[in-house]
């Protein structure tokens, strides 16, 4: 894996970057969130451009279930492999950083009823100035990674919000 994560990183640097990157913001205990699979307490730094990372079997029945609801139609070999999977890879705060716009959707609250609370949390944190708690912040909450960029769209759907009215947020 960490030899086609190398050869993963060079295509995107001959390509020229990421143009845009599309993510969602998934929530994690204490109404903290995991962005791109970097998970609360992981130690991502700002020079982290990928990594391979161990993945949880209720992670995988989760998207595996999304993608049915969805009315993906997810065939019996392909739900077997995803469910073999032990690890996967993910690209971390630097390639998230140097993208040069992020558009982050913040959908399916009626599911994931923590992500009303892990979205406020990212929008309402004070973030430190201090480089040592700011990158202590970011370890506990790694959806705060976001604020960082410049250039973000956060596509918010109803269910997330209290009010019920759809809203699109620049960080």
């Amino acid at each position: 894996m960490e030899t086609e994560l190398e050869r993963y990183l060079e295509k995107l640097e001959s390509l020229g970057g990421i143009d845009i990157f599309f993510l969602g913001l998934g929530p994690e205990a204490g109404a903290a969130s995991h962005l791109a699979y970097i998970k609360p307490g992981s130690g991502a730094s700002a020079d982290d451009w990928a990594g391979v990372i161990p993945i949880s079997s209720s992670i995988l029945e989760h998207h595996i279930n999304k993608f049915k609801v969805g009315g993906s139609t997810v065939t019996a070999a392909d739900e077997e492999e995803c469910r073999s999977a032990t690890h996967i890879l993910t690209l971390g705060p630097a390639a998230i950083l140097k993208s040069k716009r992020i558009v982050q959707s913040i959908v399916d609250a009626s599911t994931a009823p923590a992500k009303r609370e892990s979205y406020r949390r990212v929008l309402e944190a004070d973030i430190s100035s201090n480089p040592e708690q700011r990158a202590a912040q970011l370890d506990e909450n790694p959806g705060l990674w976001l604020r960082l960029h410049g250039n973000i769209r956060s596509l918010v759907l109803p269910d997330v919000l209290e009010t019920g009215e759809r809203e699109y947020r620049k960080l």
